[in-house]
């Protein structure tokens, strides 16, 4: 939860602290089924600043959903949302997510990165730039698209600065921005 404290979308979807907390155990059970789940990869960094302690932590995670292809029957673990969310503004969100989506690869198949976080602690140390790559690589390995949508603050405006990125639209012109991988792979662009 540190890494999405200051999110204007997650205060105003989640309104008070007491029903944060029970998001809290909410992403901990969808964590949880999502492990499980054979089209999702949850992973996780790990690290300390104690090198004496040596006690690891999760200081970053991200989540991959993987291509679901035309015809596979596939349903994704649903969220059990906490009990006061305010449902007309996720639904409202996760709409227009999903219209940019379809706007930004139409149907493609693709690798979808819903969710990354690096604990503040231990921001612009590299814990991202891993759990991004390992969804490129997956993107490489096998010629499906990759498709992101990102808070313009978590990023620090980074990644619109990377080559391989660019802005596709603003969702809201104060907080958040789309953002999609432009990868070649044998000659193909794919957007």
């Amino acid at each position: 939860m540190a890494a999405f404290g200051p999110n204007a979308m997650l205060h105003a979807q989640f309104p008070t602290p007491i029903i944060r907390q029970e998001l809290q155990k909410s992403i901990e059970n969808k964590a949880l089924a999502d492990i499980d789940d054979s089209k999702t990869t949850v992973l996780v960094v790990t690290g300390s600043k104690d090198k004496e302690k040596n006690a690891d932590i999760v200081i970053a995670f991200a989540k991959w959903s993987h291509p679901v292809l035309p015809g596979e029957d596939y349903m994704e673990p649903a969220w059990v949302w906490p009990e006061g969310t305010d449902l007309k503004v996720l639904e409202a969100w996760t709409a227009k997510a999903a219209e940019a989506e379809s706007r930004s690869i139409g149907d493609a198949p693709c690798y979808r990165l819903t969710f990354i976080g690096t604990d503040p602690a231990y921001g612009h140390q590299g814990a991202g730039h891993l759990l991004l790559k390992w969804g490129i690589e997956q993107c490489h390995g096998n010629g499906s698209p990759l498709y992101l949508e990102s808070c313009s603050y978590s990023m620090n405006g980074n990644l619109n600065k990377a080559p391989r990125f660019g802005k596709v639209e603003d969702f809201n012109k104060n907080e958040y921005e789309l953002y999609k991988l432009h990868s070649r792979i044998d000659g193909i662009e794919f957007f």
